[in-house]
């Protein structure tokens, strides 16, 4: 973490969260509560800080069909139409990031959030993104599944992260380490 968020999470008196969640430590609902009215950036950095040390710079994308995992936490977004904004909704992926074990992978759908909102998530702390890789919006003549799979690729990429593909042969998300 730099230094400047560094400072600012100590001036925010957020520092007492920032330890027990490095240490591993789940914070509690109260503690999450009172970090939503913190500012957006620092629970942003407080999230990212965590997942970075205990789950490292892989992505991994898995199907939906594979999402029974264990050691998985996943974001449910909200179904309403008129549901929360994207900020709410990148403020509360973060608070769940900091609800969680620090070895417990946290999991949005690209296909509930959008790939934008999805992407953005990965610097609130999620570390699996999930979907279907044969979407509705891949044209068969852009080679179906495999368009699909670049793109996720590339978005993850342009996050600063390393995407890896959930395959059959590859171990289950709670084997990754960072």
């Amino acid at each position: 973490m730099g230094r400047v968020l560094s400072k600012a999470i100590e001036a925010a008196g957020l520092s007492e969260y920032r330890a027990r969640a490095l240490a591993g430590t789940a914070l509690t609902q109260a503690d999450t509560d009172r970090l939503r009215s913190a500012d957006l950036l620092l629970v942003a950095g407080l999230a990212d800080e965590v997942r970075a040390q205990f789950r490292g710079d892989d992505v991994r994308i898995v199907p939906k069909a594979r999402m029974r995992e264990p050691k998985l936490v996943v974001f449910e977004a909200s179904p309403e139409a008129s549901g929360p904004t994207g900020a709410e909704v990148l403020r509360e992926i973060a608070l769940l990031r900091l609800r969680t074990p620090g070895d417990t992978a946290l999991a949005v759908s690209y296909d509930a959030l959008g790939l934008e909102l999805a992407q953005t998530a990965l610097l609130f702390g999620a570390d699996v993104l999930f979907g279907e890789l044969a979407g509705k919006r891949t044209l068969p003549l852009l080679e179906g599944p495999n368009a699909r799979r670049r793109e996720i690729a590339g978005l993850v990429e342009r996050s600063g992260r390393r995407p890896r593909f959930a395959d059959d042969n590859e171990p289950a998300l709670a084997e990754q380490s960072p």
